[in-house]
Formats: C-alpha cells, sequence, structure tokens
C-alpha cells in the first residue's frame, strides 16, 4: 500500500496507492478541508495555517504552512478544471517556498514556482481505492526539481495519516 513513484517521460510524474477503504471516504478526505488539515503532511515542526477549498470547476484551493518561526513557509494553490465525484479531479497546482522555509534543505526551496497540472483519479476495486495522480509539468528541470525534494516521502507519510484516519470511518 506505499506510495509508487514513476517517471514514464521527461514531464511526468506517476504516483499509485492504496487505500484500504472505499472511494467515497477517500474522495472525501482528499475534498473536504476539515479532513485534508487532519492528514495532508509538512514537515513536524510546521503548522497547517490555511486549508481551504471549494472543489468544483473553476473553484480554487489553497494550503498554507508555517514554519517553526511562525513565517509562511508553503502554500498550495490552484484551480480546479475537472471534477467528477468522486472519481476524478484535474487541478492546477503551484508550489511557493516562503521566508519560514529558509534552509529547509529543499531543492525547491530556491526554485521559481511553476504551476503544473494534476490529474487524480480514485478507483474502487473489493473495498479498496486504487489512487492514480500524474503530474504534469512545463519542464524536465521542474519534474527533476520535484522529484529531488523529496515530495514523495512527504506524500507517504500524509497517506499513513489518512490511512488511521479512514479505518476510523470503516470500522463506523
Amino acid at each position: 500500500m506505499k506510495l509508487t513513484v514513476t517517471t514514464p517521460n521527461d514531464l511526468h510524474i506517476v504516483m499509485t496507492r492504496v487505500f484500504d477503504a472505499p472511494r467515497r471516504l477517500v474522495w472525501d478526505a482528499m475534498t473536504k478541508p476539515g479532513l485534508v488539515r487532519k492528514w495532508l503532511f509538512a514537515p513536524p515542526d510546521w503548522k497547517m495555517t490555511v486549508c481551504k477549498g471549494d472543489v468544483r470547476p473553476g473553484g480554487t484551493f489553497r494550503w498554507q504552512w508555517a514554519g517553526p518561526d511562525g513565517k509562511a513557509a508553503l502554500m498550495i494553490h490552484g484551480t480546479y478544471h475537472e471534477v467528477v465525484s468522486p472519481e476524478r479531479i484535474v487541478h492546477t497546482e503551484m508550489m511557493e517556498m516562503g521566508p519560514g522555509a529558509a534552509g529547509c534543505g529543499s531543492p525547491c526551496e530556491d526554485a521559481e514556482p511553476s504551476t503544473v497540472l494534476v490529474t487524480l483519479e480514485l478507483d474502487e476495486q473489493g473495498g479498496q481505492t486504487h489512487m492514480k495522480m500524474t503530474i504534469a509539468c512545463p519542464t524536465k528541470e521542474v519534474r527533476d526539481a520535484m522529484l529531488a525534494s523529496g515530495m514523495d516521502q512527504g506524500m507517504e507519510a500524509g497517506y499513513q495519516q489518512l490511512d488511521a484516519i479512514l479505518a476510523q470511518q470503516v470500522r463506523h
């Protein structure tokens, strides 16, 4: 059930993972800000300060974290282009590092913000949800910086937290 990352070409990152929960629960956890706030991962000493989302075509989302010093460290925001509940979302996404991220060691720390196109697909099979996330990058350099940032480790840590939330919901 661990996150798998592949690079089918110079511009794309494909991430797959299986969640031991029905698709509707996974969809809700990935689209409702109150649930997103509980599992979306950042470094342990960072605090999520903004978690907003209007999940509809033309709607926007914004997630923001403050670093240990309280300054804005990371902001991820974008616009939803396609939403087919509970199976597919296509959105743009931009990640920006703030002054609170100074010294975090990420290759993205000094990079210019770039917009990527993210396609999230959820498929239910036997009570489990198979996730496929395809990230289309504007350049190979952006793709490589994203891969080098360790985002897969951060995403997997968040998905492990999501696993725990989903397990509680499945039991109830």
